[in-house]
């Protein structure tokens, strides 16, 4: 037996497919299996978010022209689940087998924005929980930093270990992070068309729909010589236009992130722009960063950036906001 006889394609492994409420989902199952294949068995085993095991089994069917399967495998919320697939050949035999050890099924989110959403923190940081995992687009990993696929190159620390450590606590499941973000860029820079707003795009395309449960929005630093009317239009465009594009709607959190320097802790005028997204139901509110000062930030206070501290709080206070919105919709 050998598992080169079935080519996978999902679920890959620290794939999290995004649950559909607070109790199950569906796996996407595909790939090819060789040709004596009639068969697949498919076992599912791990743990559920309520901390009970799962493990059950059922059948794929197979073309028996090119090989391929294509299913889709309800499962309940939780992880990580060992993924078993069986070919079975003629007579029932088991003819070859494959293991995919970490698959969730839980919370996926988009990150987007400035600096502050990629890897620019003082220090890299791990996540505690082992329960979070990181998409570049192509590939799925273990979630810690730097994360993959942010479209600045970034190497340094973000907030999404500690999000996601919050999130996995509350809820149990696994927390998918697709990271975006391009250091120091304006809203200007976000404009649909543009090769930032392409960039997250293509990720958003890559997860699918009802692939991800939010956009996690922080950016607004650069912006202090943009005026209110210019920003709110214009953080309007990149939200309408993403949903348009995706093809369905999904929520949007706009952080409060003005914070410029030690002489300039924030920008009211940002501020209110951001804020009036979420009291016109643009977008929803997320965290006021620019609250994280002092010893949060690098360079002993005196950076625009997170220190380690400063990135563990940024992650609890996003997790903070996103939980109100989830206890609300599961």
């Amino acid at each position: 037996m050998t598992d080169h006889d079935i080519h996978l394609v999902s679920p890959l492994e620290y794939q999290v497919f995004q649950r559909e409420n607070r109790e199950a989902g569906t796996i996407i199952v595909s790939g090819r299996a060789l040709d004596q294949c009639k068969t697949l068995k498919i076992g599912i085993k791990g743990q559920i978010y309520d901390k009970s095991v799962y493990d059950a089994w059922s059948e794929i069917p197979v073309s028996h022209l090119s090989g391929i399967f294509f299913s889709r495998v309800k499962t309940p919320a939780g992880g990580w689940y060992k993924i078993t697939l069986q070919a079975i050949g003629n007579g029932g035999k088991k003819i070859s087998e494959t293991f995919v050890d970490h698959v969730g099924m839980g919370e996926v989110f988009v990150g987007a924005g400035q600096s502050n959403s990629t890897n620019s923190g003082e220090l890299k940081t791990t996540q505690k929980s082992g329960m979070v995992a990181a998409f570049d687009g192509v590939t799925w990993q273990s979630g810690n930093d730097p994360f993959p696929g942010v479209q600045d190159g970034s190497a340094g620390g973000s907030y999404y270990p500690a999000f996601g450590d919050a999130i996995y606590e509350k809820y149990g499941v696994p927390v998918g992070i697709a990271s975006t973000g391009f250091g120091g860029t304006s809203v200007n820079q976000w404009q649909p068309g543009d090769a930032l707003h392409n960039g997250m795009m293509a990720r958003i395309h890559q997860l699918g729909k009802g692939g991800f449960r939010a956009v996690l929005w922080h950016q607004g630093e650069n912006d202090c010589h943009v005026n209110f009317p210019d920003y709110y239009e214009k953080m309007i465009s990149v939200i309408r236009s993403s949903t348009k594009k995706a093809g369905w709607e999904f929520p949007w959190f706009v952080a409060q992130a003005t914070y410029h320097n030690t002489e300039k802790l924030s920008d009211p005028v940002i501020r209110a722009a951001q804020k009036r997204l979420w009291n016109d139901g643009i977008a929803l509110p997320g965290p006021d960063t620019d609250a994280l000062v002092g010893m949060d930030r690098d360079l002993g206070g005196l950076g625009i950036h997170f220190s380690p501290q400063g990135l563990k709080k940024h992650g609890m206070m996003w997790a903070e906001k996103v939980s109100c919105y989830l206890d609300s919709m599961i």
